[in-house]
């Protein structure tokens, strides 16, 4: 006899979107929240048809009904967001869910699965008796109690294992494989993040000798979205302690996925956690040459790094080749003050500490905070983290080795990471002679 699953009803529909919009994944994404809320409702409601991008555009994105489709992909770019944020969640805050929400490429309208997880069998027992012709309708009444006895403790056990085992998301084994000691549940992973040096504006700074008038070009800047009443002086003075966006909603993708293989991490400054201290233990560093100390010093021996062009402009550069000729992969600006073609570059770098044992530095570099954001997106995937697997293997390397470089091309809206692709990688065998 052929059987099936049954359909997904609407109430598990119903039930599965509300998992997903009060998830920690979705949490700060309230648009994606709304692109997702209005996709379902729609399908649950039969009106499928309106599930156009033109719509979409429209009803959730706020988008004037006389806009062009040809010359605005926002619709397209939140539907990649969306996928990819739901693959996180499925791989990683809730990889045992029973009913998921899958938005296939190339449309918009949502298809509910059911994803079984192992089921927990019975222990098998079998007791050779002899028996007389007599007793075997009663061995046989004791026997189905016994079995059924087993069973229900075995299933009881089971669910209670469970709970306890799976209290926690669980990455996938690929993630596992690619962070290595890094994914030691047991260890407290250190997250190093470079601090820029700006300038902080604002009225009534206290007067003292790094204290500047800013420039008149200033004020109309300024004001739009602080009230600042007329005739009131501003002020700029250097700080240390800028991150920018990007890079905060990367270090919060990191912790993450290292708070699910059980572990702990501590998040320090790089004036409090420089080079030093990230040798010898598990750690992460965020930040590039160009603003990181440590980047510059652990990105030496490697043979790329990022770094300004005569141009003034983000590079990936090979420093194994000659100035002039050593430019790789260069940002490309459209005319906006930040780039849509930026480059992130994940750099894996394994060691021992002092009792031999192997320890992991990751420094996730990018031209431009979305770059570094690119960069942690794509280590934290379990689908790039395998395509890599493949690629190693198909060079003849038995899996992912110790110490690589990988370059990831991200696309950018304003100051958001849209999407990102591998671009290429680096195997490193040995410390590199810088080109002369």
């Amino acid at each position: 006899m052929v059987t099936s699953e049954p359909p997904v009803s609407g109430s598990e529909k119903r039930e599965a979107l509300e998992a997903v919009l009060n998830s920690t994944t979705f949490a700060r994404s309230a648009q994606l929240r709304a692109f997702l809320r209005y996709v379902c409702e729609r399908e649950l409601a039969g009106q499928c048809e309106d599930l156009t991008e033109y719509q979409i555009a429209v009803d959730v994105l706020g988008r004037r009904k006389d806009f062009s489709l040809a010359e605005d992909s926002t619709v397209r770019n939140r539907a990649y967001e969306l996928r990819q944020r739901l693959e996180k969640y499925y791989a990683q805050e809730q990889p045992r869910v029973a009913v998921r929400i899958e938005i296939p490429r190339g449309g918009y309208v949502p298809l509910y699965t059911r994803h079984q997880p192992e089921a927990v069998l019975a222990p098998k027992v079998d007791v050779p008796v002899e028996e007389t012709s007599a007793e075997v309708p009663a061995r046989r009444r004791l026997r189905a109690w016994t079995l059924a006895a087993v069973a229900l403790a075995g299933l009881t056990l089971g669910g209670v294992s469970t709970s306890l085992f799976f209290g926690r998301p669980h990455p996938p084994a690929i993630l596992k494989e690619a962070w290595g000691p890094l994914a030691e549940p047991g260890d407290d992973l250190l997250i190093s993040i470079a601090i820029n040096l700006h300038m902080m504006v604002r009225p009534h700074i206290a007067p003292h000798k790094r204290r500047y008038p800013v420039p008149d070009e200033i004020y109309s800047l300024y004001g739009p979205n602080r009230p600042l009443a007329p005739g009131t002086p501003l002020y700029m003075e250097p700080a240390q302690f800028s991150v920018p966006l990007a890079e905060l909603a990367a270090t919060a993708t990191l912790s993450n996925a290292r708070l699910a293989f059980g572990g702990s991490y501590q998040i320090l400054p790089e004036s409090e956690a420089p080079v030093a201290a990230l040798r010898g233990r598990n750690s992460a560093l965020i930040g590039s040459g160009t603003n990181s100390q440590a980047a510059a010093v652990l990105l030496r021996s490697l043979p790329l790094t990022i770094d300004f062009t005569e141009k003034d402009q983000f590079a990936v550069f090979d420093q194994r080749k000659p100035p002039g000729q050593n430019e790789l992969f260069v940002s490309q600006p459209t005319g906006s003050p930040v780039a849509s073609d930026l480059y992130g570059l994940l750099s894996v770098i394994t060691t021992a500490d002092s009792a031999g044992s192997p320890r992991r530095t990751v420094v996730f570099s990018g031209s431009g905070s979305a770059g570094v954001q690119a960069a942690v997106e794509f280590f934290c995937s379990p689908a790039r983290m395998r395509e890599m697997k493949e690629r190693f293997l198909a060079a003849g390397l038995g899996g992912f080795p110790p110490t690589y470089q990988v370059v990831i091309r991200a696309k950018t809206a304003g100051l958001r990471l849209i999407s990102y692709d591998y671009v290429t990688h680096e195997v490193v065998q040995k410390p590199v002679e810088r080109g002369r």
